[in-house]
């Protein structure tokens, strides 16, 4: 069998395919992106509890024996329900003395207005001293006045014996329940704890370091623990300008956007918090980072050309928020960076880009 050698005049091509084949075996697969410039973003996450909006502890506004307490812990009651009737038998008895001196002075009244009519009558025939008619007209007055403070006492009463029960000021669910019928209490001692379970906000301690940055919160993402790890969308409510002294914190309050009927208060949840900024900065993908033991923190960017050659650069980086790093110093160019195959790179390695920017 004959021989198949390559003639002399075929030797050089097949070299040069040799060359570009062994080149390209020696390149490093790697995937890049492109360095952005755009404002950065910050991302800090806080943990809290919800809290209802509403909750009061409900308690009399005078003192006496409990003669019943209408509700039960879990109890959904609507506002003005009475909750907790004292005795008022007393109060009782002192509105009836107040409606029955009401009644008096009416009838005094009566009777005052009625000489002066009858005065006025016989004035009209110069029957009657005009003396004598100015001083009616003057019991008539008094009289007036003496049924005003009747009334007014009579209105006392009726709120003296209002006072002794105490009602739902909102709708809401009881909490808990701290008397039972027979107990004293006093005035101001808690009766019952009411909160309104439909209407709850987010409560979180946040670093102080976060107040002069809140002008600049983009937007609120809540996880809620007890739901399956929800993220539920939520507003800044409110933002209590007083740092605790001792944890360096200040109080956020953040609103979900819609009701969840499943959240009751008490659980417990965290906050994504997306703070916007104004200002250019350099970012590349948070894989692009190489970080070593020492400290140093290194990227690979990719040089163009016939044989694309991955260089190292130190950089510093600034922060890192969810998948972006934001670079301070040290890449002063959008040469792509390598986000994959980068562990194993040396500096001036040949390599293949397979994916992203230069594909």
């Amino acid at each position: 069998m004959a021989s198949c050698s390559p003639s002399p005049a075929a030797l050089p091509v097949l070299m040069l395919l040799w060359s570009f084949s062994a080149i390209a075996g020696a390149q490093t697969p790697v995937v890049v992106a492109t360095p952005k410039v755009a404002p950065a973003v910050e991302q800090l996450t806080l943990s809290g509890s919800f809290v209802p909006r509403r909750q009061a502890a409900l308690s009399p506004q005078v003192a006496g024996l409990v003669a019943s307490a209408e509700f039960e812990p879990g109890d959904r009651v609507a506002s003005g329900t009475v909750l907790v009737r004292l005795d008022a038998r007393v109060a009782e008895l002192e509105l009836a003395q107040a409606e029955a001196e009401v009644a008096r002075a009416e009838a005094a009244l009566r009777e005052a207005e009625r000489l002066v009519e009858e005065a006025e009558a016989l004035r009209a025939d110069r029957l009657f001293p005009e003396t004598e008619l100015r001083a009616r007209e003057s019991g008539a007055e008094i009289a007036a006045a003496a049924l005003a403070v009747t009334r007014a006492a009579r209105d006392t009463s009726v709120r003296q014996r209002e006072l002794h029960n105490v009602t739902a000021p909102f709708d809401g669910v009881i909490a808990r329940r701290l008397v039972d019928a027979g107990e004293w209490v006093n005035q101001g001692t808690a009766v019952a704890r009411l909160v309104a379970p439909d209407d709850l906000w987010l409560e979180i301690q946040a670093p102080q370091s976060l107040w002069p940055q809140l002008s600049r919160l983009e937007s609120a993402v809540v996880t809620v623990d007890a739901l399956s790890d929800r993220r539920l969308a939520a507003t800044l409510e409110a933002a209590v300008p007083q740092s605790d002294p001792g944890a360096r914190t200040f109080l956020v309050r953040l609103r979900l956007t819609e009701a969840i009927a499943d959240l009751t208060p008490g659980m417990s949840a965290t906050a994504d918090l997306t703070l916007a900024s104004s200002e250019e900065t350099l970012l590349i993908p948070r894989d692009a980072l190489i970080r070593y033991p020492d400290g140093t923190t290194t990227v690979f960017v990719v040089d163009g050309g016939t044989t694309p050659t991955a260089r190292q650069m130190s950089v510093d980086v600034d922060r890192v928020y969810g998948e972006t790093a934001v670079i301070a110093d040290g890449l002063d160019s959008l040469l792509p960076v390598v986000t994959r195959g980068n562990e194993a790179l040396t500096d001036g390695q040949a390599v293949r880009v397979i994916d992203g920017v230069g594909d």
